[in-house]
């Protein structure tokens, strides 16, 4: 692969890591605390909040296909660049990790709370609370660490081309 499409292609995931890693961080601070009172007033709100305000663009498609692209880069980088393909190796690890822990939280966590029947899951709402404020230290963190071994890749590249 040319130096320059393997640039664009990691410039590209690390867009997409950074644009994911911004979504969880603001669903994190500013959601997380909120969806701590779990009155059914409250529920209401999100539930009506959710239904004109989509959090979708910050998981589809962007976040996903940076993992998948930062795992072939990963793949294809020769042995020789060692700390490439390190870099790739744990960006990979940590971007899917990250993405594991969004899935779970949307499909077990807030599509219950928002799209949901808030009747049938009210026992267990406080519970998935404290549980997605937990679980979205984690991702944050994740992100985090993925978006900054994408980001030394990248250094690390133009460092090789120069």
């Amino acid at each position: 692969m040319k130096a320059r499409l393997f640039n664009n292609l990691l410039l590209f995931s690390l867009f997409g890591i950074t644009l994911g890693f911004f979504g969880v961080l603001y669903e994190g601070v500013v959601y997380g605390p909120k969806f701590l009172d779990t009155s059914i007033e409250r529920m209401l709100f999100w539930k009506s909040f959710t239904s004109v305000i989509s959090p979708i663009p910050f998981y589809i498609p962007w976040d996903p296909l940076a993992a998948v692209i930062a795992l072939t880069l990963f793949f294809i980088t020769s042995k020789q660049q060692v700390l490439i393909k390190k870099q790739l190796k744990w960006a990979s690890i940590f971007q899917i990790a990250s993405l594991v822990l969004t899935f779970y939280i949307l499909f077990q966590i807030n599509f219950k709370q928002s799209f949901g029947n808030l009747e049938k899951y009210a026992a267990e709402i406080p519970f998935k609370v404290i549980l997605f404020n937990i679980l979205s230290i984690c991702r944050i963190s994740f992100a985090a660490i993925a978006m900054s071994f994408a980001f030394k890749a990248y250094i690390q590249t133009q460092k090789v081309q120069i």
